[in-house]
């Protein structure tokens, strides 16, 4: 690392991955070596640059000196009510708005001083929460915000708080409404008034990557986990049918089954469609003499689930 000068060492890796972003938020490369041991958690973390860009990182590395953030979200109002309940607990904690990228324009993060962690983490985990109760979480950022939307429709407030790991991974995102409320948010999210099952998937994955071609094509997809276990994806009824043709015009076809008639292989497809499954039958028999085979097709997503209904 020729190219490459410390500028900090630290004792936590969460105070070193914060200046980290911070740097490549305006446009300083910056890489974080961790040298402590993991068994008795020994040594140093630090944090390198460019030489050229040194005096510019130190400039930004003072600017935030002394905070560590400890909660984020796209919408304000969730980080807001945090700010306000941790101020009036006597915890001074910064709200600060940032552009992210071109599709999150507008994040909201909390920070706190370093010295004050110790007396905020209770917070973070719930337990001094005494006036709130958690109703649901997920994994990923937009499933809360779609969730936290529909209950700001019925003029209902939460908050919002990312749970991670010792690596300062999002392992799930939290949210929290009014103990009085509980009750009429499960409500809420459970019958999903205005939303409609568009397809259901064994795999949590499956449905995101459904989920994800959807939010490509500016609809919105809620997953939630059903009684059997498997994973329902939700749209708003009035982009159902266009839901329904972007799903289909990106399905890679796998076949699953051969039959040697065509009773069979409609028996096969009423099963798997009966499942949610779409599926296609190729007739492949020759035209002259009726003879030949049928062909079944799933959606490649789907050949776990199908595989086991047909065995």
């Amino acid at each position: 690392m020729q190219d490459w000068v410390k500028i900090q060492t630290f004792d936590r890796i969460h105070q070193a991955e914060l200046r980290k972003d911070i740097l490549e938020q305006n446009g300083i490369e910056a890489v974080v070596i961790n040298e402590t041991d993991s068994l008795f958690l020994i040594g140093e973390i630090e944090l390198y640059v460019r030489k050229k860009d040194k005096a510019k990182a130190n400039a930004l590395i003072d600017e935030f000196y002394g905070l560590t953030k400890i909660n984020s979200f796209i919408l304000y109002k969730p980080m807001k009510l945090l700010y306000d309940l941790l101020q009036e607990e006597g915890v001074n904690v910064v709200l600060m708005e940032k552009e992210e990228s071109e599709f999150v324009l507008e994040n909201y993060e909390l920070f706190v001083e370093n010295d004050k962690i110790d007396q905020v983490v209770p917070y973070l985990t719930g337990e001094k929460l005494t006036d709130w109760t958690k109703i649901d979480s997920c994994q990923r950022t937009r499933q809360v915000r779609f969730r936290v939307e529909i209950l700001e429709e019925a003029a209902i407030d939460a908050i919002v708080i990312k749970k991670k790991d010792s690596n300062l991974h999002v392992q799930e995102i939290n949210i929290y409404v009014k103990n009085e409320l509980v009750d009429k948010s499960k409500e809420i999210l459970e019958e999903l008034s205005g939303w409609e099952l568009l397809k259901t998937y064994d795999k949590l994955h499956r449905a995101e990557i459904r989920e994800d071609l959807l939010g490509k094509n500016s609809i919105k997809g809620i997953i939630r986990e059903n009684e059997d276990n498997e994973y329902d994806l939700f749209v708003k009824d009035e982009n159902i049918e266009r839901a329904t043709d972007v799903i289909n015009s990106q399905k890679n076809w796998q076949k699953i089954a051969t039959f040697n008639n065509n009773y069979k292989a409609q028996v096969a497809k009423e099963k798997l469609e009966n499942a949610n499954i779409d599926t296609v039958i190729i007739d492949k028999k020759d035209s002259m003499f009726l003879l030949g085979e049928y062909y079944l097709f799933v959606d490649e997503l789907m050949i776990d689930k199908a595989t086991k209904i047909l065995s």
